[in-house]
């Protein structure tokens, strides 16, 4: 039958099934593997972001386990403290006994294994260097200490004298 063809009608044949050969091979094969090609880069991309993602996590974790591992030892440094009498050492060092108004011990709370103990305390006719200190050394006190509340009010008689009221909060471990 190919034998009938004249030959410029072989030569098309053969032309044609040389491109229906190279679609079947581009259709069939290449194309299919170039999209399989994308998809997958797409997945390494994605991937590597996941990748980047987990490392910053496991970055955070890691801080976050140290300054609790931080957190704990401080806990266990100040176990022993007293918080009232810290304090009122702490105004004796920093201002003086007049200048104290009064310390007042909240009710204790709990949250999970840690214990928490407060104290409202009141200075007045103190300057603001004076509570400067005062802060400073109950951020740097043994124990875990905060101060939660912190309200000044300048005084009528004398405007470079305050009155402070603070709250100092320590945290203990349950018994």
């Amino acid at each position: 039958m190919i034998s009938q063809l004249s030959q410029r009608d072989r030569l098309a044949l053969l032309v044609g099934a040389v491109a229906v050969l190279f679609a079947l091979l581009y259709f069939g094969v290449l194309s299919p593997y170039q999209g399989a090609l994308a998809r997958l880069d797409a997945r390494i991309t994605t991937r590597q972001q996941q990748l980047v993602e987990v490392q910053d996590l496991a970055r955070r974790y890691q801080l976050l386990q140290r300054v609790l591992a931080q957190a704990d030892q401080r806990i266990a440094q100040g176990e022993q403290l007293t918080l009232t009498s810290f304090l009122e050492d702490l105004v004796k060092r920093y201002a003086t006994q007049e200048n104290l108004v009064g310390m007042r011990p909240q009710p204790a709370s709990a949250q999970g294994d840690l214990r928490q103990e407060t104290v409202e305390v009141r200075l007045e006719k103190v300057r603001l260097g004076q509570v400067v200190q005062l802060l400073n050394a109950i951020d740097g006190a043994p124990g875990y200490l905060k101060v939660q509340n912190l309200r000044f009010k300048t005084r009528f008689d004398d405007r470079s004298q305050l009155d402070a009221t603070f709250t100092v909060a320590a945290y203990r471990r349950s018994a």
